[in-house]
């Protein structure tokens, strides 16, 4: 296959280093051959070339906590969860520059395994879709969608949680997900007891464990048995120094997960719903019916929620500080929280609690890939996917600059978000 130089940009690694100004980088067979700037790497005159100067270059993000199938249009039901509709929200997500989506513990039956599958070698222009199969909780607990509630295994005793673990083993998951949450006391929590064991388990079998928790107590039990990362902070109190300092010593990386929580701060319609990037995925009726539901929330409720938003703040503040692992979770595909555009506002929202842009772009590419152990995605290096985008301004000196895409490059090849956009929009 031609070699294509790209030539000219601000080239963003995605490895906390220094950006490489006036970068040349070159893509044969969909993957990086090549990096370097002018001074050391001279542009060819042979192949295809694209000028990219004046442009900022990313890797493409790595989201770890999706749940895709659900929604359709209005629609929020099990029904939904398709072959159709699925390759549909991957498709957004790589308009969005999202290369890789982790589904978190929502996939029953075959489907997503059939699609991660066929990515090998067909649906061009989709996201790389990563999947924990089916979760783990206490019977009836998991998600607290009622739609998404049936995708998760309800766990009765040690020897249960060990053999659900070992049929996710030979399913060949990517992770395996639990929920150690009692939804304020409507179902019942995942035991200790149990979740040891899930944990045990998983780490026999090579596999990762992150957990959807809530409360402080269980974090601090979690983390002293061997959990490897939190779909979300804690959210009955701030985390205190003990937690924190247990979080670093161990590894344990953490999904803010900041912009499901924020959703409920106000109570008026957010500025982002009018943003003109959403509406060229999103349906009007769609971006309506959100509109309308923040109107619902009681200024009591709002008042609360602020009160543990700003405590979650806090405890991503002391976990920057502290030096941990933060990595990119949106929890996108819960109802109106939109596929792909939900990433760039995670960002945004990861900046405005105290991370420098340098660090939430870190955090969204090569860290997002390294916990998981993606050793294909999520940094610009020689042998990697050339998974990129290709911005019109600068991210690290404003985060929202990831939402001005120019380009998106998924395995080398240019996503067509014209041809998409038109499409999402034809009627």
């Amino acid at each position: 296959m031609q070699s294509v130089v790209y030539d000219g940009a601000r080239l963003i690694v995605g490895n906390g280093t220094d950006p490489i100004e006036d970068a040349v980088f070159v893509v044969e067979s969909g993957r990086i051959a090549a990096v370097g700037t002018r001074a050391t790497l001279p542009v060819s005159t042979d192949g295809i070339h694209v000028d990219l100067r004046g442009k900022t270059v990313m890797p493409a993000l790595v989201g770890l906590h999706g749940h895709l199938g659900f929604q359709e249009g209005l629609s929020y039901a099990a029904d939904n969860y398709t072959r159709a509709n699925i390759i549909n929200q991957l498709r957004q997500y790589a308009y969005y520059g999202v290369g890789t989506i982790v589904s978190l513990g929502t996939d029953d039956g075959d489907l997503a395994f059939d699609i991660r599958a066929e990515q090998e070698t067909k649906l061009a222009g989709t996201a790389r879709l990563r999947t924990a199969g089916r979760g783990l909780a206490a019977p009836n607990a998991g998600p607290g969608s009622e739609a998404l509630r049936g995708s998760a295994d309800g766990v009765t005793n040690e020897e249960e949680a060990r053999r659900y673990v070992s049929v996710l083993a030979m399913r060949d998951v990517d992770v395996v997900k639990i929920w150690v949450d009692d939804r304020g006391g409507s179902v019942e929590k995942l035991a200790s007891v149990y979740y040891r064991a899930i944990i045990d388990e998983a780490h026999a079998h090579g596999l990762r464990v992150i957990a959807h928790v809530f409360s402080h107590a269980d974090a601090v039990d979690l983390v002293n048995v061997g959990v490897d990362g939190f779909a979300h902070l804690v959210r009955d109190q701030e985390m205190d120094d003990a937690l924190v300092a247990a979080i670093v010593e161990r590894g344990v990386f953490v999904m803010p997960n900041l912009g499901v929580s924020e959703r409920r701060t106000y109570n008026e319609v957010p500025h982002w719903l009018d943003d003109p990037l959403l509406a060229e995925t999103v349906p009007a009726e769609v971006r309506q019916r959100a509109a309308e539901s923040y109107r619902e929330y009681s200024e009591a409720d709002v008042k609360r929620r602020r009160r543990s938003y700003a405590g979650m703040q806090r405890s991503l503040a002391k976990l920057l500080a502290a030096g941990a692992k933060i990595v990119l979770g949106a929890d996108s595909g819960v109802r109106d929280h939109f596929f792909g555009y939900a990433e760039h506002r995670e960002l945004e929202l990861m900046v405005a609690a105290g991370m420098t842009p340098a660090q939430a772009i870190e955090a969204a590419t090569g860290r997002a890939a390294e916990v998981l152990g993606f050793d294909d995605v999520g940094t610009f290096e020689i042998g990697k996917s050339a998974d990129f985008l290709v911005l019109d301004a600068n991210p690290l000196v404003d985060i929202v600059n990831t939402r001005l895409l120019s380009a998106v490059y998924l395995r080398g090849d240019r996503v067509d978000r014209d041809l998409l956009r038109a499409e999402w929009n034809k009627d």
